[in-house]
């Protein structure tokens, strides 16, 4: 009987601690999927899908924040509902000169729901 309340108690501090995000967003890279690596001036077209688990959300889809490491945007589509509740949008980024191994893509939300966060990670080629 103590294992199984000490159990409990862990799992239960566990799920307690686990955030929860309230928009579940996801990255697809469009294109050539056994592409591997990207160089200098390659261009990347990233479709974002996010879908709002609480259904409502206070904060508006526009208010979803982008951050780049190694990459630079060209272009976006504007944010399109497909469900009731699940937006996509596709952003068309140009990998630029640098050192750094990974290009990063991260899409950020703030809400008073918990928000949402997902990061993409792309190789960058390495030059010969």
């Amino acid at each position: 009987m103590k294992y199984l309340i000490t159990a409990l108690f862990f799992v239960s501090v566990l799920l307690l601690n686990h955030q929860v995000q309230a928009c579940e967003i996801e990255f697809t890279i469009l294109g050539d999927e056994k592409q591997e690596s990207f160089k200098a001036g390659d261009e990347i077209i990233v479709q974002v899908d996010i879908v709002f688990t609480h259904r409502v959300c206070p904060e508006g889809i526009e208010n979803t924040k982008f951050k780049y490491e190694g990459v630079k945007v060209l272009g976006a589509t504007k944010w399109k509902e497909t469900a009731n509740g699940k937006f996509e949008r596709k952003l068309k980024l140009q990998v630029l000169e640098g050192e750094e191994k990974e290009l990063i893509l991260e899409a950020i939300r703030k809400c008073d729901k918990e928000g949402g966060y997902a990061k993409l990670s792309i190789k960058r080629a390495s030059v010969a």
